[in-house]
């Protein structure tokens, strides 16, 4: 046993010796590592090369390229740095692993095909292959993602890689690696070849590079491909052709002009898709064929692109599984975007779409095209997907009809789009546009808009309503994947709409307006709790001559945490009596969780108040109350309220109801019919007024014309302390000057105590007929 035990511990030291010496092995390599820079006139390293018989001005700096690259293999790795100048590349540069080519600002690398030294040295077709220079000359020893890795070709500043117009010369090629940046370099010229050739590489990422002028007829500036020898497509000896694909490549931010094709794999191999292509925010422009090809490409994106400007297909996808190509724009083409099968040995390919990748199709957008639909070929059926035409965008003023559509061609493709939804739709397409743009104006023509969903209401927006308009509360939807909403508008922009706790203060959305051009109105058709307008924190807000109907349990206007708001020369008209008569058609309120007075989550509910509100010249009749607040938040007083010039007609309870609010004035409206002449309902009701100015209003059969009670909240909110009016002797002595007819009482009462109405203060109002 203790022979055994001994030999055991003898295997696992040396286990364990072998990983250390690996270990230093690796920190010892990457010690080695080096930086080093060169210019034009630098000589190689390998001073050998000086001797070569092929060593001409030609052709010196290509050794010296090569010598370091060379090095680096040795060394494990490491960074070449070039200097500004010319770099003559006749030759092919072969770049082993760990290595960072940084071409400095003023660098051009051009391409030659002429050695100096004749047949001894003929020129090569590429400018990089991304294969160790030890390794080029074995046959096949490159296989799956097992080749040169951790490799950067990078420009810190504008650096130059030019072929030439060489005939069938290629850039860059690759195959078999894995970690590759090439990055801020401009390509330039190329004559039957490709700027860079990708096959079967894994995580390589293009990004803001430049590819100009390419002359071609069958190959694209970036080609993406299997790594197998087929028509040519890819050929390098020490690539093994099994049918590498490539995976996880990400092509972005770069410009294309003036070229044959831009991305495109020109071959398909069967079971060998291209996989999760990104090809995002680039701008391709002046293309004598299709920009973007997918051919057997794998749950793959091309999205945010600019694409300008072709002969052919702005994407054409061949055969592929999933494709998701959105939010493109596509400029000067016959067809945006194509979708076809694909035939291989007689073998028919379809592209796999589900309902995912028509919706992200409908969202590309188009101009001075010849079709503005997408094509979907399968099981030898054409579907088209339409787009928006961007002529329809950007403008300053938009105007809508019932029978518009929608901007946003993807909500045509959803489940909830119905008949009775697709006036929603369309306006809040219009919506999101305004959003984007950062505003603008939208008018309303005559006719019967129907709303059955929540509109959001972005920064600088006009809305304004044409003679004839009647914006309608819709209850039904059509639809079991969305249920109506209890308000039409509500004022925050619709990028915010879903999100939580992301809007405080006064700092939501501002320069909002409503006006009214004729007769227009609002009916909420009685549906139960049901809004017309939400505002909270808003500034700067105008509701100006609509005609507000038929509420039921909510309120025409729900004001929180707003400052600079009119809303005048409107008329509230109708509602059905609530449990205890006490919904205003227009509320003021502050966000607060715990009064329970506001409920959009897209609020921080911080109990923010109601600042330079004006209620003036407004009609209001058969309601629970005109205009009022029914909880307060402590320490938050809404200040600076004006309801001026309004008539108040038929209220079940006390017309005006003031609670918490802070030099408030409330003048020259007239209030008659409160609550069929009820003596203990009031005109005005005010608790925690603070210095209120009431004057030269006129009450008609109305029991108590003004009361002044203190009071406290109950249930949610009860928290906070008692409120009480303060009034100095001069804001009594105004309260003189209102006009009273046919009233129960000719005297404003004021109780300073919670709960105690007995031998309450009273200032006889000297106007009573």
């Amino acid at each position: 046993m203790c022979f055994a035990k001994r030999f055991l511990y003898i295997i696992l030291l040396s286990f364990i010796m072998s990983l250390l010496f690996c270990k230093f092995d690796l920190f010892d390599a990457s010690a080695k590592q080096k930086d080093y820079t060169i210019s034009p006139s630098t000589k190689p390293l390998n001073k050998k090369m000086q001797g070569y018989s092929t060593y001409t001005k030609e052709t010196k700096n290509y050794y010296t390229i090569r010598s370091y690259l060379e090095e680096l293999e040795k060394k494990g790795g490491g960074k070449l740095v070039l200097k500004k100048g010319k770099y003559s590349i006749t030759n092919t540069l072969f770049v082993p692993s760990n290595v960072t080519i940084q071409l400095n600002n003023g660098v051009i690398l051009k391409k030659s095909m002429n050695t100096g030294s004749g047949n001894t040295l003929k020129p090569s077709y590429s400018m990089f292959q991304l294969v160790a220079p030890s390794v080029v000359k074995k046959i096949g020893m490159q296989y799956d993602y097992n080749g040169s890795t951790n490799i950067s070709i990078i420009s810190g500043g504008k650096a130059t890689i030019d072929l030439n117009h060489q005939k069938n010369v290629n850039g860059i090629i690759a195959g078999h690696n894995e970690n590759l940046l090439i990055k801020n370099i401009q390509f330039l010229n190329a004559n039957e070849g490709y700027f860079i050739q990708l096959a079967g590489t894994k995580h390589a990422t293009i990004q803001n590079n430049t590819f100009l002028h390419q002359h071609s007829s069958s190959k694209p500036v970036i080609s993406l491909d299997t790594a197998e020898e087929k028509d040519g497509n890819y050929q390098v000896s020490w690539s093994m052709y099994d049918g590498t694909p490539n995976v996880h490549t990400t092509i972005e931010q770069n410009y294309f002009y003036d070229i044959y094709q831009a991305i495109s794999s020109k071959n398909a191999t069967d079971g060998k898709p291209q996989n999760k292509i990104v090809i995002r925010k680039n701008k391709i422009a002046h293309a004598s064929s299709n920009m973007i090809v997918m051919n057997n490409w794998r749950l793959s994106i091309v999205e945010d692109n600019t694409l300008e400007d072709a002969k052919g297909y702005g994407v054409y996808v061949l055969g592929s599984y999933k494709p998701v190509i959105r939010l493109n724009q596509l400029k000067k083409m016959k067809i945006p975007v194509k979708l076809a099968e694909y035939t291989s040995n007689g073998t028919v390919s379809e592209n796999t779409v589900t309902l995912s990748n028509k919706k992200a199709l409908a969202s590309n957008k188009g101009e001075q095209l010849k079709e503005y639909a997408i094509p979907i070929e399968h099981d030898q059926f054409l579907e088209k997907i339409e787009i928006t035409n961007l002529k329809d965008l950007n403008k300053a003023v938009y105007t809508v009809t019932p029978k518009s559509v929608t901007l946003n061609k993807e909500y045509l493709l959803r489940n909830s789009y119905t008949d009775q939804t697709k006036q929603y739709y369309a306006l809040r397409s219009y919506m999101e546009q305004l959003e984007k743009q950062g505003g603008g104006k939208l008018v309303f023509k005559k006719g019967k808009y129907t709303i059955t969903n929540v509109l959001y209401v972005p920064s600088n927006v006009t809305l304004e309503f044409e003679d004839g308009v009647e914006i309608i509360k819709g209850d039904h939807t059509g639809s079991t994947t969305i249920n109506p909403s209890n308000s039409i508008f509500q004022l925050i922009r619709p990028s915010l709409s879903k999100k939580e706790r992301v809007v405080g203060g006064h700092k939501g959305e501002k320069n909002i307006r409503f006006i009214g051009k004729g007769k227009v109105i609002f009916d909420l058709k009685f549906k139960l709790f049901s809004f017309a307008i939400i505002m909270g924190h808003n500034k700067n807000v105008q509701i100006q001559n609509i005609q507000f109907k038929n509420m039921n349990g909510g309120h025409f206007i729900e004001m929180d945490a707003s400052e600079n708001v009119i809303i005048r020369d409107n008329e509230f008209f109708n509602s059905i009596p609530s449990a205890r008569h006490v919904k205003e058609a227009i509320n003021l309120d502050t966000p607060d969780k715990t009064t329970l007075g506001w409920s959009s989550e897209w609020s921080n509910f911080d109990r923010t108040a109601n600042k330079r509100i004006l209620i003036l010249n407004n009609q209001f009749k058969n309601l629970d109350r005109a205009i009022g607040t029914h909880k307060y938040s402590e320490g938050h007083p809404h200040k600076q309220i004006v309801i001026y010039g309004n008539i108040i007609d038929t209220t079940r309870n006390d017309a005006i109801r003031i609670m918490n609010w802070m030099n408030p004035t409330i003048a020259d409206n007239v209030i008659k019919n409160v609550a069929k002449g009820d003596p203990e309902k009031r005109g005005i009701l005010s608790s925690g007024a603070i210095h209120p100015k009431i004057q030269y209003n006129t009450f008609e059969k109305v029991g108590r014309p003004i009361q002044f009670i203190a009071w406290q909240n109950t249930g949610p909110g009860e928290q906070y302390k008692q409120i009480k009016d303060k009034l100095s002797n001069a804001e009594k002595e105004l309260l003189k000057t209102n006009d009273l007819i046919d009233t129960e009482e000719v005297f404003a009462r004021i109780n300073n105590k919670y709960l105690e109405y007995n031998n309450p203060e009273k200032i006889l109002l000297l106007n009573w007929r």
